[in-house]
């Protein structure tokens, strides 16, 4: 390249930090694509920005390329690793949620389209529309009319339920909150204004994501299984999920986790944040979740610390999951052609990666749990995005070649063209390495 630096080749065709569409490998030359893929990864840090980044690919069912980027702590400067756990998937959590769900479903303990009152110990039903029952489909399609919205997403609530160290579980809080005759239900909060199943009608989302997607349906999914295997949900999924795969570093309590491994969350001091998005900021800094002290790191960027949320409450079982890139690329690739150990059967999961809603409003395709993802010239694949304090994720898998993707990202207000950038360059290099 001359004299010309390779940053300054690339800001040159708007491509700086993060390289779009086929920049990367148009200008690899003769260096190999873990190469590129490690510098483009390394620019990202400070492109995004992010205090860490981890990202995966998977290629006919095995890891063909992963590694980690950045610091597991910016203060004592500790290097990310591929074993640093990420101390919340976000809603990528959910997978494990609906796998569970799923099982139960496939030994006939939970009938997909049964009303979910017979599992739950009590009657629950929208009371504009009494007659009809919700069931696990609806909580899977995300078109219960149970709206998260109303329920969990006030900057407050939101801040508690992901940090706050809550005494209460699972079922306490289901029956206090969703359960007709507890202490603090309210059927204008846990409702929307349409009929279960009504896909016409589903209540868009004032987030921006597929209309009806609600927290509730996994919490109410978690409960389910509590209720039919009489465990705990943290204890069925740590028997019939993560053990069978040999999974270690993954749960649904930060305090069960290997200390030294976990990563600290950061927000990035003037991150490029939709102007409503900065009350989620203001909460989490008044309710002391976040750090006011501004911490140095690469690039000129500073952020703030999230050391003190603790991530443990009834929500777990909808984003609060602790896994490290290698566990969690562990539990996708269970679902590949060639597993080793499948946690659902074939006709299951091609069950689950059928579409049976696309959204009007954001023109998203949901199959069961799971939703269907179409980068250009990259095919379709399967999986779920996340996000929260201090995690911005994304797993996708195609069932039928066994590729996957995984990408994981310490700062959940970044750069979205960037990061969508990034999720096209992860899918292009399944075709070199």
């Amino acid at each position: 390249m001359g004299s010309l630096s390779r940053r300054a080749v690339l800001k040159g065709l708007g491509l700086a930090g993060v390289v779009g569409g086929v920049g990367a490998w148009a200008l690899a030359e003769n260096k190999a694509p873990e190469q590129v893929l490690e510098e483009m990864f390394q620019d990202a840090l400070t492109a995004l920005p992010a205090a860490t980044i981890s990202a995966a690919v998977i290629k006919s069912g095995e890891l063909a390329w992963a590694k980690s980027f950045g610091y597991q702590d910016l203060e004592s400067k500790t290097p990310a690793s591929l074993d640093s756990i990420w101390p919340t998937l976000g809603s990528v959590s959910k997978l494990v949620t609906w796998t569970a769900l799923m099982q139960l479903v496939e030994t006939g303990a939970i009938q997909l389209d049964g009303d979910i009152s017979d599992y739950l110990g009590f009657t629950l039903r929208n009371p504009s529309f009494p007659d009809t029952p919700i069931t696990p489909y609806h909580l899977l399609t995300h078109s219960s009319s149970l709206s998260s919205r109303r329920m969990t997403s006030a900057p407050d609530i939101m801040a508690d339920l992901f940090c706050k160290d809550y005494q209460e579980s699972l079922n306490a809080w289901v029956l206090a909150y969703l359960a007709p005759e507890g202490a603090y239900y309210n059927s204008e909060l846990v409702f929307d204004n349409y009929r279960p199943g009504d896909f016409a009608n589903v209540t868009p989302d004032p987030l921006g994501v597929v209309a009806g997607y609600s927290n509730l349906n996994a919490m109410l999914a978690a409960y389910m299984v509590e209720q039919v295997t009489s465990q705990s949900f943290e204890e069925y999924t740590s028997k019939r999920i993560f053990l069978p795969l040999g999974i270690e570093d993954a749960g649904w309590q930060k305090d069960v986790l290997n200390q030294a491994k976990i990563i600290t969350p950061y927000e990035a001091k003037n991150s490029p944040r939709p102007p409503v998005m900065a009350v989620y900021t203001k909460s989490m800094q008044d309710r002391g979740y976040m750090g006011t002290s501004e911490i140095a790191a690469v690039g000129n960027k500073s952020y703030f610390s999230m050391a003190d949320c603790q991530f443990f409450s009834p929500f777990s079982s909808a984003a609060l999951l602790g896994a490290s890139t290698h566990a969690l690329t562990a539990f996708i690739q269970s679902f590949l052609p060639h597993a080793k150990t499948r946690l659902l059967q074939r006709e299951t999961l091609d069950r689950m990666w059928k579409v049976h809603r696309q959204d009007a409003i954001t023109g998203s395709k949901l199959g069961l749990g799971w939703f269907q993802f179409a980068p250009p010239r990259h095919g379709v694949f399967w999986g779920h995005d996340g996000g929260g304090p201090g995690i911005l994720s994304r797993v996708m898998i195609d069932p039928h070649s066994g590729n996957g993707v995984v990408l994981l990202i310490n700062n959940f207000f970044v750069d979205f063209r960037r990061r969508s950038q990034l999720i096209e360059e992860l899918c292009s290099s399944l075709k070199v390495v």
